[in-house]
């Protein structure tokens, strides 16, 4: 295709047009010099005849011509894109069946856009497919990518002039996002039909963690389409336990309602949110939704029961009520019911031991017990130290008994109940031989001076030394050795037995919990003794803070350590779980054995594998999660010197894909893709798009060259040139 051309002289720089009009002044005026002996209109002729020459020449000088560009229509494609997924097939009247009625009834209209554009047929997907010209055998695909298709079709294909999209505008990857920025307009079909009768949960949001006997707040947004008002139960389940349950009044659009519930256990959990169907709903799969919280403490809430206003109870009591981590609740008892009084009781200023309230009815809102040289027996029913045992073995709190004079043996606890969970044997003691109030000077065992609750410094040796320069302590209960499966951190080895030097701290786990025994009541001196010559003030203090943090099963101090695995795991997928083993030193532990097993929502048991990476870390085998729904990791890992700790996770996996989690049409998704692209949204029956391509396209003309035609270059007007200028001189010659 040829434009238009225009007419330019090639050689037209001054110097060439000075030579020119030189050249014409010179011919004038020789011609009106040389010509005055020709007589009449003969002279006349002469100088016509010169001028031609004279042009002649100036047009070979100057070689006007005339330029023509040469251009071609170009032919950008136009992509027309089509989304195939099963979301369009629901519904009494689908969305496919208006796609492929609109693609049936401006089949012309497409056609007549081929004199402008290069048509693309493409389907929704990742990556997109481009295909051969036609419509989907059937609306299957299980996901709807619709903003990575799209951006990968602009991507994709360049010079790309529009998009074309017939689609639901439910965005099944990035759900609740917005749609993209395109560098090229969409113009998507607001196709007829796809009403629904469906409510699904739409968003659940949850605060970043959430805190044990703290009611945490979830927010549920639920969806209705031609449903209208109506009721429903919205359950809160953690694994398939119910946890709490709200009915909710529901009407067609957004409907948000607000859950609380209190977590009673720390750790990674995860949760699920069903919602009742209601009759008439089109599908059941969207009514679910699930999500992780970690659940921690904002304080460790302790109970101290203290027997006698001592001053290792003094300085523990200073000591907790300094730690903002901490809420403490202290019972100190200053008289027993044995004590006479001069006084009516009733005018007493001392309450009553809360022993019901305490042991009974409020017990489980604590997170740790300590027995501070306490004599149960004139306050505490035998049968209520059996609500502490469960408190430890099944709700896994902590539990402390503090040495004393009313403590262990001589506390009466022998043959009760605690000594079940007393990381310490305190059986066969001598009468009177229960407490011995001498001074000592305790030492670190080997698993003491590996243990985080005696790392006051990153090098052993100098925890060692710190150790050995702290004051003597005095007074010590009796105990034989440490119970089965407990460790001894700490010991006095100038006071043996059969079994070994007698134990000053141990600590052992029974059940869920964990429980420390300090058979002294001279801890205090680690304090204000030390600090008062000298020493480090924070040896106590952090002495307390590292055993709280022990018997809160802290994950710093566990011996196995799972890692959570990622987030946003779909069914299908293969994962791998990971695990750090420590040795009872706290070391990485090497070679050991680890146990674990992958529990699911439907009570199937996965055994799972596991391989040694060095360093103590362990990774299983990858397990192919096939369904959706809580998945619950159990492990253990095992040493030499049998079990060395069980750590438990658990974590959501998605369904397949979110296809039909939302059905019918997207109108906001849809305008705002229209609108961020430079594009517009059109009704199926307004065939206007076609009128808008076309006028965009009728203005694709592309300059492909440029061809300049000299007339004048040719044998004929050289020929005609050299003929002039010879009757010029010729002529001339004749008549002068």
């Amino acid at each position: 295709m040829n434009a238009p051309g225009s007419w330019e002289l090639i050689n037209s720089s001054p110097q060439w047009l000075l030579a020119v009009a030189a050249i014409a002044l010179i011919a004038l005026i020789s011609s009106l010099t040389s010509g005055r002996g020709v007589k009449g209109g003969l002279r006349y002729i002469l100088i016509l005849i010169r001028l031609l020459a004279v042009g002649a020449v100036a047009v070979a000088i100057l070689r006007p011509a005339q330029s023509v560009d040469l251009t071609r229509r170009n032919y950008p494609p136009i992509a027309i894109v089509m989304d195939d997924s099963s979301s369009m097939s629901t519904g009494a009247s689908p969305l496919s069946l208006s796609a492929l009625s609109w693609r049936e009834r401006v089949a012309a209209n497409l056609t007549g856009l081929g004199e402008f554009y290069r048509l693309e047929e493409w389907r929704i997907g990742e990556p997109p497919a481009k295909v051969e010209a036609g419509t989907p055998e059937e609306f299957s695909r299980e996901s709807s990518p619709i903003g990575a298709s799209l951006e990968a079709i602009s991507r994709l294909t360049p010079d790309l002039a529009g998009i074309i999209l017939l689609t639901d505008g439910q965005d099944t990857e990035r759900p609740g996002e917005g749609p993209p920025s395109l560098p090229v307009p969409v113009y998507p079909i607001m196709l007829e039909g796809g009403e629904v009768e469906d409510m699904w949960i739409e968003e659940v949001k949850t605060p970043p963690v959430g805190f044990i006997r703290t009611p945490v707040e979830i927010r549920v947004s639920i969806r209705s389409e031609g449903m209208g008002k109506g009721s429903s139960t919205l359950t809160l389940f953690e694994g398939d336990s119910p946890v709490e349950s709200i009915d909710v009044e529901t009407i067609d659009g957004e409907n948000e309602v607000e859950l609380l519930f209190t977590p009673r256990r720390t750790g990674r959990k995860a949760y699920s949110i069903k919602l009742s169907p209601r009759e008439g709903e089109r599908s059941l799969a969207n009514n679910g939704a699930s999500f992780s919280l970690s659940v921690i403490r904002d304080k460790t809430r302790v109970l101290l029961v203290a027997g006698t206003p001592t001053w290792d109870v003094k300085s523990l009591r200073r000591r907790l009520r300094q730690d903002p981590s901490v809420d403490l609740i202290t019972f100190l008892i200053l008289r027993t019911p044995s004590d006479l009084s001069i006084v009516p009781e009733d005018e007493l200023s001392l309450i009553p031991f809360p022993t019901r309230e305490l042991f009974e009815e409020e017990l489980d809102s604590f997170d740790a017990v300590i027995f501070a040289n306490f004599n149960y027996s004139p306050f505490v029913p035998g049968q209520y130290l059996q609500n502490i045992v469960n408190f430890v073995t099944e709700a896994g709190g902590g539990f402390a008994m503090l040495g004393g004079d009313r403590s262990f043996s001589r506390g009466g606890y022998e043959g009760s109940p605690i000594t079940s969970i007393l990381p310490v044997e305190i059986s066969g003691a001598l009468p009177g031989r229960g407490y011995n109030p001498s001074t000592f000077r305790p030492r670190l065992t080997e698993a003491g001076a590996s243990h985080p609750i005696f790392q006051w410094r990153g090098d052993s040796e100098e925890n060692q030394s710190l150790f050995a320069s702290l004051p003597e302590l005095s007074g010590l209960n009796w105990a034989l050795r440490a119970s089965p499966g407990a460790i001894v951190l700490a010991e006095d080895p100038a006071s043996k037995n059969e079994y070994g030097p007698a134990p000053v701290i141990a600590l052992g786990e029974f059940g869920s919990g964990r429980t420390m025994a300090a058979l002294t009541d001279s801890l205090w001196k680690w304090g204000l003794t030390n600090e008062g010559r000298g020493g480090d003030g924070e040896v106590y203090r952090d002495f307390w803070s590292r055993t709280l943090r022990w018997l809160m099963h802290d994950p710093d101090m566990e011996l196995v350590r799972l890692s959570s695995p990622p987030s946003g795991i779909s069914a299908g997928e293969e994962v791998s779980f990971r695990a750090r083993i420590f040795d009872r030193s706290y070391a990485p532990a090497k070679g050991a054995t680890v146990k674990g097993t992958l529990l699911t929502s439907r009570a199937k048991a996965t055994p799972l594998k596991w391989r040694d990476l060095g360093d103590g870390e362990y990774e299983s085998e990858p397990v192919k999660l096939s369904t959706d729904g809580i998945y619950h990791l159990e492990a253990e890992g095992l040493g030499d010197g049998g079990l060395l700790g069980r750590d438990e996770l658990s974590f959501p996996v998605e369904r397949q894909g979110r296809e039909g989690m939302r059905l019918g049409v997207n109108e906001e998704y849809l305008k705002g893709l229209a609108s961020r692209s430079g594009g517009m949204v059109y009704e199926a029956a307004d065939e206007g798009i076609f009128d808008t391509l076309a006028a965009r396209g009728a203005g694709e003309v592309e300059v492909v060259g440029r061809k300049v035609a000299e007339p004048w270059a040719n044998s004929i007007f050289l020929l005609l040139s050299l003929l002039l200028l010879a009757a010029d001189w010729a002529l001339r010659r004749f008549f002068e």
